[in-house]
């Protein structure tokens, strides 16, 4: 690889692509790195600035024990965001885990500058071997654009328009309905989350069809624009980061970006509801009862728990009319989740243990964790309601999570394999890590991909005992 000005270098210690460049420099690569005795110590590293005889600013030579793939991408992230800034190009010397290692750095070098007048421009060029065409960073870039997006740009009908513009070019078939028509087809309880808001509610159902006759995988997302609470209204403080909670709703529209860009042979429905929760005349008031595109009947003792709202009637959409073989639903559902799991991990509540360990497995692979959830009759008899079919909060404040989920498991047909992921803890990280340079994580596209990947699977249902 030939090198230019205003590069840095990041090798391995005692590989041959380090060997290689300390012949170049007459030696001083090991020199240095003897005289900091690398072979003494894990875990470590020295940047040589302007070494001899390369036309390059740095070699940083690294010796590391990272071993899996999100280790690579942590690694290639580090880098990245340490020398962004300080030279044009990251040149990575390393034979195997390229791709890792380009992923995690491409998703740390993510930036959302648009309504800066003054722009970042610092851009840092990276180069290594073997990376793919179609790396999903991309993708994750479309979900982190659209949860960072202010509510005054991202509402229903204008995320609409923009699912409808990034993905019918990927081949995706995309179909919009409109308020008009939710109200004909009966999604009197999506609706009614909406209800107080002066912005249309939408339902965007994007099909990817590329597999053999078979049922098609369902993602499904809650995408409330922005969620005041209603009038169940949130204490004013840190009511700004309520524009992304239409998180999950990012999470799938950038899996099925990524899921037509890496033209994935199996068939994928996607589907999010697309609503905006704020409190007026027209509000939905605590206590009401709606009823759902199922028919059944929820009492709505708080109109903050509106999520579940939107789900319910959109998985019973997908489910009748694609009756697919496995069902995801993808929310920034509960608060008690962000309680239990705080941001390491989200939240897994499952019908079934083979899915769930599969997901859990995706998740490994990709770099996002997942932890499994309690569910069970006597959580779900928590949300009967005495005056309807069930209400959409429980008595109390214990398990909210839970009963949050087996809300959604009632309009879940009993032999298809589900799974619940409450993402409410790691949709958004402030502080960013390796590969979040800080703000919307675009958590679950990776995994969400990684399951598509796999296609139709044998699935056990748990249904007497969910946990």
């Amino acid at each position: 690889m030939s090198y230019d000005a205003s590069t840095g270098i990041v090798v391995l210690y005692d590989t041959k692509e380090y060997k290689a460049l300390d012949k170049k420099t007459g030696g001083q690569l090991s020199s240095v790195c003897k005289l900091k005795k690398f072979d003494d110590v894990d875990n470590t590293e020295v940047t040589v600035s302007f070494p001899a005889k390369v036309n390059v600013d740095s070699i940083t030579v690294v010796k590391t024990d990272a071993s899996t793939a999100q280790d690579w991408r942590n690694f290639g992230g580090k880098y990245a965001k340490a020398h962004k800034g300080r030279v044009d190009n990251l040149v990575f010397e390393i034979d195997g885990s390229n791709e890792a290692i380009y992923e995690g750095a491409m998703l740390v070098l993510y930036s959302f500058d648009k309504y800066k007048s003054k722009k970042d421009d610092k851009v840092l060029n990276i180069q290594i071997d073997a990376v793919v065409d179609a790396s999903i960073h991309e993708s994750v870039y479309f979900a982190r654009d659209v949860i960072t997006e202010p509510g005054n740009a991202l509402y229903p009908a204008s995320y609409a328009k923009r699912i409808n513009d990034e993905l019918t070019p990927l081949g995706v078939g995309v179909r919009i309905l409109h308020e008009s028509q939710l109200e004909t087809m009966g999604f009197d309880m999506l609706l009614s989350v909406g209800q107080g808001s002066e912005k249309d509610s939408y339902v965007v159902v994007m099909e990817w069809m590329n597999g053999a006759d078979e049922q098609p995988i369902a993602l499904v997302g809650k995408g409330v624009t922005f969620d005041t609470g209603g009038i169940s209204i949130k204490p004013s403080a840190g009511m700004g980061d309520m524009k992304y909670d239409m998180g999950g709703s990012g999470a799938v529209v950038g899996a099925m970006h990524a899921i037509a860009s890496q033209n994935v042979e199996q068939n994928v429905v996607g589907i999010v509801g697309l609503v905006e929760n704020m409190p007026d005349g027209k509000a939905i008031k605590p206590g009401d009862v709606v009823t759902s595109l199922s028919g059944q009947t929820v009492e709505n003792l708080n109109t903050d728990a509106e999520g579940r709202l939107v789900l319910g009637d959109i998985l019973r959409y997908v489910q009748d009319e694609y009756n697919p073989n496995r069902i995801i639903d993808l929310a920034t559902l509960t608060g008690a989740i962000v309680v239990s799991l705080a941001g390491e991990s989200a939240g897994l509540f499952t019908n079934s243990t083979d899915f769930g360990n599969d997901i859990m497995a995706a998740g490994k692979r990709s770099g996002e964790s997942f932890w499994r959830m309690p569910m069970g009759q006597n959580w779900n008899k928590m949300i009967d309601s005495e005056i309807a079919d069930m209400k959409n909060i429980s008595s109390g404040r214990g398990g909210g999570s839970t009963t949050a989920a087996e809300f959604l498991y009632r309009f879940v047909d009993k032999e298809r394999a589900w799974a619940h992921l409450d993402i409410a803890g790691v949709c958004w990280n402030a502080k960013g890590n390796d590969t979040v340079p800080g703000g919307a994580v675009g958590f679950g596209v990776r995994t969400l991909l990684d399951i598509a990947q796999q296609g139709m699977r044998e699935n056990n249902i748990d249904e007497d005992m969910r946990y």
